[in-house]
């Protein structure tokens, strides 16, 4: 089937008729709708496809004629706009139309596919789900898995995913019975295990309960002892603490009569040692006094001594300044004889500068 290519005039009829646009719609609809194509084939799909195109072409030619009327008849410009408008709204419900079967069918499969495939996911989920979390699967939950993944029907409902899910199926069981040994050994020595740890535990305690009463036993025997001593230790102790305060007070006293005697010597010492500190200090004042006039004499004499090495110093550095100053004066009058000046007037000149009668010009020192 084919779809007919709109002639411009046809398509400016329509624009210019009330309601042409709706016949001509109906006539595209006709020969679109009466196309049956197969859409289990690729063929067919691809024939609504390109049927699909000719109506969005048919569109598209139509909607141009139809501007192309709006330039050229304003007066109309209304009518033929809501026209285009809506014969393009009917083109593409149309379009949907035609493309509905495909779509669906494409979206069925889409579905179909993905639910197949979900399916054979959960069939090897277990095998995933242990891999990820090995401690929190048991012999147990293993063996339960294995249970109803071998109660699970793998038939024709699977389509053509039968043998994919027969094949998860098979690898997931074989997985998981070969995970369940593995598991099983694993508990029966952790069992083990746990049943010497219980044994040592045990052990253990009994030994912890006989040390307890050995030591309780020591204890009240250490106890005993203890006190006995300590009474004897008492005893012993107020003995000694007797003699030793007896001893104390002998000693206290003897010291007492040998601390008033060193005070009377030590009394009589510092008498004698106040009258030698004053003759002492009589000696060092006139010593003082005798020391306070040779440094006033020997200040004199050091600032005497500096103000003539001051005196000379100044003496030295003006001579060296005028020695200087002539040396340059000499250099510059030298300069000017050079050039063809005499000697008498270059000294007239020098001695210008030097007194400022020159402007702008000075030596430099």
């Amino acid at each position: 089937m084919e779809l007919q290519v709109l002639d411009q005039n046809v398509i400016v009829q329509a624009f210019q008729t009330q309601g042409g646009t709706d016949a001509l719609f109906e006539r595209i609809a006709e020969q679109a709708r009466s196309f049956v194509p197969d859409v289990t084939t690729d063929k067919g799909r691809k024939a609504i496809g390109s049927l699909a195109a000719k109506v969005s072409s048919s569109k598209k030619l139509a909607e141009k004629y139809a501007l192309d009327l709006v330039a050229d008849q304003k007066a109309q410009i209304k009518i033929i706009d809501q026209d285009r408008i809506q014969f393009c709204k009917k083109m593409d419900f149309l379009r949907d139309e035609i493309l509905a079967p495909r779509d669906a069918y494409v979206k069925t499969e889409e579905d179909r596919k993905a639910k197949h495939e979900t399916a054979i996911s959960v069939i090897r989920m277990p095998i995933n789900l242990i891999q990820n979390s090995e401690g929190d699967w048991t012999a147990e939950s293993i063996k339960n898995a294995i249970f109803e993944l071998e109660n699970r029907v793998i038939d024709s409902s699977f389509e053509e995913y039968e043998e994919q899910a027969k094949l998860a199926k098979f690898e997931t069981l074989e997985k998981l019975r070969t995970t369940l040994v593995t598991r099983e050994k694993y508990e029966a020595e952790q069992a083990e295990l746990e049943r010497l740890r219980q044994a040592e535990i045990e052990r253990q305690q009994k030994e912890r309960d006989e040390k307890i009463a050995r030591e309780a036993a020591d204890k009240a025997r250490v106890e005993a002892e203890a006190k006995a001593q300590a009474e004897a230790n008492r005893i012993e102790r107020e003995r000694k603490e007797a003699a030793e305060k007896a001893e104390r007070e002998k000693l206290e006293a003897e010291q007492r009569e040998a601390r008033l005697k060193l005070e009377k010597e030590q009394a009589e010492l510092r008498e004698q040692q106040l009258k030698q500190q004053a003759i002492e200090r009589e000696k060092q004042a006139e010593i003082d006094r005798q020391n306070a006039v040779e440094a006033e004499r020997k200040r004199i004499e050091q600032e005497a001594q500096a103000k003539a090495a001051a005196e000379l110093k100044e003496q030295q550095a003006r001579e060296a300044n005028k020695a200087r100053k002539k040396k340059i004066c000499n250099e510059a009058l030298q300069g000017l004889t050079s050039i063809g000046v005499s000697e008498e007037l270059g000294k007239q000149i020098l001695q210008a500068i030097h007194k400022g009668e020159v402007p702008h010009v000075s030596i430099k020192f």
